[in-house]
């Protein structure tokens, strides 16, 4: 190599490793946040001061969950009314004033809404409505040419107000979302007919997108599933794939729906719930469920949309991860063992987003409720008591810190300021018995992101923060206090 060109390449690598922003793919991940209690359906706080908040923090995408069962007025209805065409957004029978009240405050925030059009429907939308519970919802046997209706119904009210959309919620989910999850099969056996039918779902509802908002059907996700109720060998059968990843055939293949050629899905990426089991315990929590899900347990995902890929189920983008629901419970007000204390749920949320960011087909970060909800046995996973005060962890999600060991005397510091948007952060650091100070001031990338290794005497021993100037209220912030652990890895099993 010439002198010049050498010196040329070894200034490029010094440059590399001084620069303080991340430097990785993952480092244009977006923050996704739901809370549809309060947002959707104007339970507990004012929605525009709960929006306030989310504004706050640096939200970028709010979403919500358009329920054919909610947006249409009377679900117990047996019989589909005779004056009713579903696929007429403007009918009488429909209702998306509660959906259409939440985009218009995020929408006056700058915040792009995510729309997942889902069931369960009226009852006369399931293919045997005697079969659904009276005065609710029908989880059975959804109508797929029905389903279809209503979502060309929802394009056609949300067009150029959606920025995302994706089809049904937890489909893998049996009483809550669509069962029956297996069906027994003369001469065939078990098959998962939650699988097939969501196939046929996803299929019918992103066609209607297609041709009622053309301009997104490219920004459809595909999945929706939460980490338990076997969600692998679900997204396996959805892209007619058996357990070993092969093609289905024969008599299954048909069962399955996936005789003949198989179509690709086309899809913007995978969108899962990886939430740990009841939403307890922490990130690094192992499972030894070779099905599950769970955020530690990603690479499992990643395997299996490989193998598809070269199946030619999906297309190479199709591999990409959504994040679109998750969080974790705190004790009080949940009183499960693994219930995570509040200071220990903001600790966890940051670790998270530390182990996502690492991950570049990781496209967006998540978190579940804004307000726990008054029950506390039910998911209690909010930035703030069902009483009003904030938890500690509503603070770590405007600023996240997580400081890993790299020696004794250097550790690296992780962090952001959402939104984001270049901004200057002090790094400080406080030994026993002192007080915090500045140890370096860096900036942030276009996310609001910084990662570098820092060196400091006893730099393992310290306790570690961020501080900057919030780009939304114009105030001082500063991050929780951290110190440095281990370093944040997928299990590979």
């Amino acid at each position: 190599m010439k002198p010049r060109l050498l010196a040329l390449a070894l200034l490029t690598l010094v440059m590399s490793l001084l620069a303080p922003a991340a430097a990785s793919a993952s480092s244009s991940q977006l923050s996704l946040f739901q809370d549809d209690r309060e947002l959707l359906n104007g339970v507990g706080a004012d929605r525009a001061s709960v929006m306030e908040r989310l504004d706050e923090l640096g939200v970028d995408i709010l979403r919500t969950n358009v329920i054919y069962g909610k947006v249409y007025k009377t679900p117990s209805d047996l019989k589909k009314p005779s004056n009713f065409k579903t696929e007429d957004p403007d009918n009488r029978h429909y209702d998306w004033s509660a959906t259409d009240g939440l985009i218009d405050l995020a929408q006056a925030k700058g915040i792009k809404v995510q729309l997942t059009i889902t069931g369960p429907g009226p009852r006369f939308s399931s293919d045997n409505p005697k079969k659904c519970r009276s005065g609710q919802p029908c989880t059975y046997k959804p109508n797929t040419k029905e389903f279809g209706k209503f979502a060309a119904a929802a394009a056609k009210h949300f067009k150029g107000k959606a920025s995302y959309y994706s089809i049904w919620n937890e489909p893998n989910i049996g009483k809550t979302w669509l069962q029956p999850r297996y069906e027994r099969r003369k001469g065939v056996g078990t098959v998962d007919y939650a699988a097939a039918k969501y196939r046929q779902l996803y299929m019918a509802g992103r066609n209607a997108i297609a041709k009622y908002d053309p301009a997104h059907k490219n920004k459809v996700l595909f999945g929706e599933v939460p980490s338990i109720a076997s969600p692998l060998p679900f997204i396996r059968a959805t892209l007619c794939l058996d357990s070993r990843g092969n093609p289905f055939r024969g008599k299954l293949a048909k069962a399955q729906g996936c005789s003949g050629r198989v179509s690709k899905i086309s899809t913007l990426g995978f969108a899962i719930h990886p939430y740990n089991q009841g939403a307890l315990y922490g990130p690094t929590q192992r499972y030894k469920t070779k099905t599950s899900l769970t955020q530690a347990h990603l690479p499992r995902l990643h395997r299996l949309l490989d193998g598809a890929f070269k199946r030619k189920r999906i297309s190479s983008g199709a591999r990409a991860v959504y994040i679109t629901e998750f969080g974790y419970q705190t004790r009080p007000p949940d009183k499960s063992p693994g219930a995570a204390s509040l200071a220990k749920q903001a600790e966890y949320i940051n670790e998270s987003d530390r182990l996502f960011f690492g991950d570049p087909r990781v496209k967006w970060v998540s978190q579940y409720e804004f307000t726990d909800v008054p029950e506390a046995d039910q998911f209690n996973t909010g930035l703030r008591l069902f009483s009003g005060k904030l938890k500690p962890s509503y603070e770590a999600y405007r600023m996240p810190i997580v400081v890993t060991r790299r020696s004794a005397n250097s550790v690296e510091v992780y962090g952001q300021i959402r939104p984001g948007g270049s901004s200057s952060i002090a790094i400080q650091a406080q030994a026993s018995g002192g007080s915090f100070t500045t140890v370096k001031t860096v900036r942030s990338n276009r996310r609001g992101v910084i990662r570098l290794n820092v060196h400091k005497k006893k730099a393992f021993r310290l306790r570690w923060r961020l501080s900057a100037i919030s780009p939304v209220t114009n105030k001082a912030i500063t991050s929780r206090a951290a110190v440095a652990g281990m370093k944040l890895l997928y299990y590979k099993d």
